[in-house]
């Protein structure tokens, strides 16, 4: 007997530069046979091998988005009773008309509810930490749940409309389809949500804005009795199946229309781009000077627990805008410490504006108060959802332009004794209300800020890097640096420069022409 090789389920995904209505995928479903019932089988030269309660063979091709019915469904919608939508009324009128029947392998489109994971939807979320504390100690009396007594907010939630728009991830359109597989016996009803009348043999998801197709498992390449996935019912029944590529090449019509939608899409992203280049480029106005604030979060250094994530924050001071307001917040990715070390290389930009007038009053007084500060928040958070505060620094941007490289020290909050076995043990600490606190708070008023009362112990240090541009309409000394016009050409006196030379040389033109007359 060849030994058979079953391949890992692992997704994929591909670049669809076709039409994604021309996709089509082979499904292969054969019921596996047992060594004993080979081995039976060689010595009787001859019988059949597979149990014939439950599904031997079936081949299937499905279309992108083709509805096919099972079992179930077509019990279901056959009583129109069970239609409420007008998707499930058009599944009725089809079953009824064309007189359907239901399919071992049937589809889910993107018109039928169907989740992959139900839990995520019914079950409500329950820390690893909080099932293993509640179940570790006796129930006291008149005491509260886990949940209910600590870490009731992991991370802060006074999130604002910024702060939602400056999350990693970007939510697009995606359409998917679902390929099952009944495998419940022949003689038992199809019921609903039953692990054998609904097995996911595979998931299909288009993404319009990436053109982007992601299917899982990948397709089987390979020999067929060398490659497959396998799957197994509830009565313990094996099954291989393969997931095979069989969409046809692309007519010429087709092409040329894809070359077209492409050639349109370029133009189009060009027309964006030379429009954000023209904002980009064009001249700042005379009263209103812009900072551009490259920010570099490279690393973190000397901090004791794993997960470690920064949150930086801008402040700024009165007179100051910006139109990027949801790039004044931002968060790096969690990561995991190496040798006490996590490395980020968290990049963004933006764009500050402040009026002249305001900066020329500060060029003889660059005081902190009136300038952007950059505030950071240290945090982890562990695979047991321990969430602690490890950090908190201030840094102030650079009044001249330039690139500049800093080691910000950091200082948290220091408790009691108990604070500290909490922290060890469960995760929590100490927060401050007002991140502005650990530099000049923002409704501070006064020349003495009392900080005495506040007890803070060292923690490690962060690594920024920091590229900073200074813009403005009028040539005039800024921030200890001088534009020097002494050998600056003025637009006027360049013109007429080249309009003296353009009639000097048609005169030399005209003289030349008349001596070559003359002599002939």
């Amino acid at each position: 007997m060849s030994c058979k090789v079953e391949k890992m389920k692992i997704a994929a995904s591909y670049r669809v530069n076709e039409p994604i209505h021309n996709l089509k995928i082979r499904v292969r479903v054969a019921q596996q046979r047992s060594p004993l019932a080979e081995l039976l089988a060689e010595e009787s030269k001859g019988g059949e091998t597979r149990d014939s309660n439950f599904l031997e063979k079936e081949d299937r091709i499905f279309n992108w988005q083709e509805k096919v019915f099972g079992p179930f469904e077509i019990d279901f919608y056959a009583d129109e009773k069970n239609c409420l939508t007008d998707c499930q009324r058009e599944y009725h009128r089809r079953i009824s008309d064309e007189h359907l029947e239901g399919a071992r392998l049937y589809s889910y489109t993107e018109n039928d509810s169907y989740y992959v994971d139900d839990d995520l939807l019914t079950t409500p979320y329950r820390s690893y930490l909080s099932l293993k504390n509640q179940t570790a100690l006796p129930t006291l009396q008149n005491r509260k749940p886990f949940r209910e007594r600590y870490n009731k907010k992991v991370l802060d939630d006074r999130s604002t409309n910024a702060r939602i728009r400056s999350s990693h991830y970007l939510y697009t359109e995606r359409i998917s389809m679902h390929i099952m597989a009944d495998l419940s016996r022949k003689d038992e009803p199809a019921t609903s949500g039953s692990a054998d009348s609904e097995t996911l043999l595979c998931s299909v998801t288009y993404d319009k804005a990436r053109k982007l197709l992601t299917i899982s498992p990948d397709f089987t390449i390979g020999n067929e009795h060398e490659r497959h996935y396998s799957v197994t019912n509830g009565h313990g029944v094996k099954f291989n199946y393969r997931i095979e590529h069989v969409s046809a090449e692309p007519t010429p019509t087709e092409l040329q229309e894809q070359r077209e939608a492409t050639r349109r899409d370029v133009q189009q992203q060009l027309a964006y781009k030379e429009v954000e280049l023209y904002k980009e480029l064009q001249l700042p106005s005379t009263n209103i000077s812009t900072l551009f604030l490259n920010l570099d979060i490279v690393s973190a250094h000397g901090f004791s627990y794993d997960g470690l994530f920064i949150t930086y924050f801008i402040d700024l001071p009165q007179h100051w805008t910006t139109k990027q307001k949801e790039r004044l917040f931002g968060r790096t990715q969690k990561c995991l410490l190496k040798n006490r070390s996590a490395h980020f290389s968290y990049c963004t930009d933006i764009s500050l504006h402040y009026p002249s007038n305001e900066s020329q009053q500060l060029s003889g007084n660059t005081s902190a108060i009136l300038w952007p500060r950059l505030l950071f928040s240290v945090a982890s958070l562990d695979s047991w959802t321990r969430y602690r505060i490890e950090g908190y620094a201030a840094l102030p941007i650079p009044t001249t332009p330039g690139t500049y490289k800093f080691t910000v020290p950091t200082w948290r909050a220091k408790g009691n004794i108990i604070d500290a076995l909490r922290r060890f043990f469960i995760g929590g600490s100490y927060e401050l209300e007002d991140i502005t606190y650990c530099s000049i708070p923002t409704a501070h008023e006064g020349k003495v800020l009392d900080k005495s009362n506040l007890r803070i112990v060292s923690s490690g240090d962060i690594k920024v890097n920091m590229n900073i541009i200074n813009q403005n309409g009028t040539h005039t000394k800024h921030f200890n640096y001088e534009i020097d016009n002494s050998n600056r050409v003025s637009t006027d006196a360049l013109m007429n420069n080249v309009e003296n030379v353009l009639e000097q040389f048609k005169v030399a033109k005209e003289r030349m022409i008349r001596i070559r007359t003359i002599n002939s």
